[in-house]
């Protein structure tokens, strides 16, 4: 069974290769950096050594011309396999040293192999060639030490593009940090702040700078504890807690209302903390109440308004005000509420009025003015005038409208 001898100083590199081989019928020594090959070689000879470049203790290069100056290891073929030397100089030195292959990682298995066993076909049966006229002491030293130097350009160069980023990455960071309105805070999952950003100066009207809380309990800021139970609630069963209501209780006791978003992260030390965001949201909490007010007014207004007003969603009547049910002879809101609305007009006039509301839907916004004779509750008929236009209610499509008693002279002259 061919024995092939590899030399990885990265245990899962190593297993891996030395896996794929055994796959394919390959009996495999490995061994971590040159020192340890040297030994193994000399105890079990190989039939070919597959070595990387970069290893502690005696690397690559090193391993390769102690390699051929030993007489007994020097006829089995030398394999460079690297991910880290990959310069064209690198695959020259190597070759100087006497190397058969130089391959750089990653290549497909197949073409791994398919080089080994070249390599092994070319060597079988064959007397060792001659080797190369050996590099002497000071030339090797060189080119060795050039093959060094590059490789420390290359991580030096590595490193700087790591650490250009890095700066980029902090700049864009702290750009974003800095004028960030939010209030960003980090705390430990016991509750003590660990960082926190300067706007909590604007959040608290200046009553709080950062260098205050930092070290302190988050539960200072909480008005009352059940807002951060509700947020600790929220991340256990969701993974995180997206805009909840909380109230900020200031150092003079005055209360702020915010909303909170937070989620729970491994720091970089692998511990597990706290990243939560605190929004000012008075201004909301304003504009809501504003809101209510006008809806409140609104509302009133529409409700004592000496009009019959309508609203119609899905065919059906949504909503109606108090003087639109005392017109059809109704008592209550809910003997109307989901009605169809042309199951109001007697049967001569459903046709009629079913164009109105279509042309709204349909055609145009409105207004559209329909006359027509309705069926009260007690079965008498009143004549009736309908306004109508296109709206929305609730964020959908509906039709607002009202309604007035005609007398039926009216009527006949707008028909006329």
């Amino acid at each position: 069974m061919t024995h092939v001898l590899i030399v990885e100083d990265h245990e899962e590199n190593r297993h891996l290769l030395k896996m794929l081989l055994e796959a394919n019928g390959y009996r495999v020594t490995v061994a971590g950096d040159g020192l340890a090959a040297l030994a193994a070689a000399r105890r079990d000879r190989p039939d070919a050594i597959v070595s990387d470049v970069l290893m502690p203790k005696m690397d690559g290069f090193a391993l390769c011309r102690h390699w051929m100056q030993d007489a007994g290891l020097r006829v089995i073929p030398f394999i460079f396999y690297s991910a880290t030397y990959v310069h064209p100089d690198d695959e020259q030195f190597a070759m100087a040293l006497g190397a058969v292959r130089y391959l750089i990682k990653p290549v497909e298995a197949e073409v791994f192999l398919r080089e080994l066993r070249t390599v092994l076909q070319q060597w079988a049966g064959h007397a060792a060639p001659a080797p190369a006229p050996p590099l002497d002491d000071l030339t090797s030293h060189a080119l060795h030490e050039s093959a060094l130097a590059r490789k420390v350009e290359d991580k030096m160069a590595q490193l700087e593009a790591a650490n250009r980023k890095l700066r980029e990455s902090e700049e864009k960071y702290r750009s974003i940090y800095d004028n960030l309105q939010d209030v960003y805070v980090e705390t430990g999952l016991d509750g003590t702040i660990l960082e926190m950003s300067p706007q909590i100066a604007t959040l608290s009207r200046g009553q709080y700078k950062r260098e205050d809380l930092i070290g302190t309990s988050v539960n200072v800021l909480y008005a009352d504890p059940q807002y951060r139970e509700s947020m600790l609630l929220a991340m256990k069963q969701e993974g995180r807690a997206i805009d909840m209501p909380s109230m900020f209780r200031n150092r003079d006791g005055s209360v702020i209302p915010c909303s909170v978003s937070a989620t729970i992260v491994r720091g970089a030390d692998g511990e597990l903390k706290t990243v939560a965001t605190l929004r000012d949201i008075t201004g909301r909490k304003q504009t809501e109440r504003e809101l209510v007010e006008t809806e409140a007014r609104f509302r009133s207004l529409v409700e004592q308004w000496f009009t019959g007003i309508f609203v119609i969603q899905d065919q059906k009547l949504a909503y109606c005000n108090p003087r639109f049910i005392q017109i059809l002879g109704y008592t209550s809101e809910a003997e109307v509420t989901g009605k169809d609305l042309l199951s109001l007009p007697v049967d001569k006039d459903v046709a009629a009025v079913a164009g109105a509301l279509r042309r709204l839907l349909e055609e145009e916004p409105g207004p559209v003015s329909r006359a027509f004779a309705a069926a009260r509750k007690d079965g008498s008929s009143i004549e009736l005038e309908l306004q109508g236009s296109r709206a929305t209610y609730g964020g959908r499509p509906a039709i607002f409208g009202m309604i007035q008693e005609i007398s039926g002279n009216k009527r006949a002259a707008e028909q006329t």
